[in-house]
């Protein structure tokens, strides 16, 4: 009688705690409407600046130019050290000091919660002499009424 007693008081105390009033967490992040837009818009204009060249368009897209924003060989060979992951300005001089390049992205997947976003795709490089591909992933933030690119980590590989 004792230990149903105690049994019945615990079951009560775990039902009546606030934990059990949570809401569900969202299976899914979808991102939809007007934010899902935006973010195609932001990737739309990322080919555009990075195939014609466009420093400057491109940088609009940035939240600044010290976000994580990396090649994973880089950011490996780098062992974990301080700011190994802060490659934006090898990236720059590569595309838009480079040879030029067409770049597209292919089987883009987009997650969001709020005012953060999630993006990983394909993208394909193409040259006269050369293509290549690689994965990327983008965390976005919206501040504002715009999203911006908060970090950035691909992978890269010749065709």
């Amino acid at each position: 009688m004792k230990q149903s007693l105690i049994g019945s008081i615990a079951l009560v105390a775990v039902l009546a705690s606030p934990a059990s009033y949570a809401a569900p967490n969202p299976s899914r992040f979808e991102s939809d409407g007007a934010d899902r837009k935006a973010i195609m818009t932001l990737l739309h204009n990322y080919t555009i600046a990075v195939s014609a060249k466009d420093q400057v368009l491109f940088e609009t897209l940035l939240l600044n130019k010290t976000i994580p924003f990396s090649s994973v060989a880089s950011a490996v060979r780098s062992a974990g050290a301080e700011g190994g992951t802060q490659n934006y300005d090898s990236f720059r001089k590569g595309v838009f000091l480079g040879p030029p390049f067409t770049q597209r992205f292919e089987d883009v997947q987009i997650r969001q919660d709020g005012a953060l976003a999630d993006v990983s795709l394909v993208f394909v490089n193409t040259s006269r002499e050369t293509s290549s591909w690689g994965w990327k992933t983008l965390q976005l933030i919206k501040v504002g009424k715009s999203w911006k690119i908060a970090s950035e980590l691909y992978t890269n590989h010749s065709s």
